[in-house]
């Protein structure tokens, strides 16, 4: 009996093992789909920071944002699921923001050691490749140069067309960049002209003016008066309420006010 009696504790005792076992695994699970959430949006979160400084033109405040971002999305690598989606969107805006700060030569495209392209991101990719287009705006008189930057571009915006046949922005592009380069292949090469120096040719979008840029940004070209406009000719009229739209020079001064009682 007394045998009997201690395998029925000692049963007793292992499903409570196993009870308790189970239950600290489901906690540790919890715990970390819990901590899996609080870091997604805590990432989230920094993204939406870092895009409300580039919405504002404020570049360094979200290189600052981006790239401590970044590195702290590095714990994840063995989790690619989770900040696959938002790393790729944080480096999409740090390109971005590179791109309007005119800073083309960050840009260049990236190939793996056959020289093929890498599989990234297609907002990415195109960012890549409007930024050859204007680094061969930037090359002034040198022709070879000008040609290897639209050959790139033309490279970057087929590859595109590869993966989407369907979207209109590169395929325009595609179109414009051939037609520009056909066009330069076939022009005259122009005299050598007196090299400009580096300030010379540095794009106005990279000067700034208090804290925000000058030039074209994001945002469109800023507004200004038409050149050679004299502004002084133009005149200011404030309305007056319609009571005192017959009182003549005097209007907008207000009469003597009745005290009443």
């Amino acid at each position: 009996m007394l045998g009997v009696e201690a395998g029925r504790v000692e049963k007793k005792e292992k499903r409570a093992m196993r009870h308790v076992m189970g239950q600290t695994v489901l906690a540790l699970l919890l715990f970390g789909l819990g901590f899996v959430a609080w870091t997604a949006g805590s990432w989230q979160r920094r993204v939406a920071d870092a895009r409300e400084s580039f919405a504002k033109l404020q570049y360094a405040a979200m290189e600052s944002d981006y790239a401590d971002l970044e590195q702290s999305m590095g714990i994840a690598g063995l989790v690619p699921w989770l900040a696959d989606r938002l790393l790729a969107d944080a480096q999409r805006d740090r390109a971005a923001g590179e791109y309007w700060q005119a800073r083309y030569d960050r840009l260049e495209p990236q190939g793996d050691a056959a020289g093929a392209t890498q599989d990234r991101e297609p907002g990415l990719l195109a960012m890549e490749a409007n930024a050859q287009y204007r680094s061969g705006q930037q090359q002034g008189g040198d022709r070879q140069a000008v040609l290897h930057h639209l050959d790139a571009a033309i490279k970057g915006y087929a590859n595109l067309l590869k993966r989407n046949e369907s979207d209109a922005d590169v395929a325009y592009n595609y179109e414009l960049i051939v037609r520009l380069r056909d066009a330069l292949s076939k022009s005259r090469p122009q005299p050598a002209r007196r090299e400009e120096s580096a300030d010379a040719r540095k794009p106005a979008a990279t000067a700034m003016a208090g804290d925000l840029p000058e030039g074209r940004t994001i945002h469109g070209d800023p507004g200004a008066p038409p050149p050679n406009t004299d502004m002084t000719q133009f005149k200011m009229h404030i309305p007056v309420r319609p009571d005192e739209r017959q009182g003549g020079s005097d209007a907008g001064q207000g009469g003597q006010k009745v005290r009443k009682g």
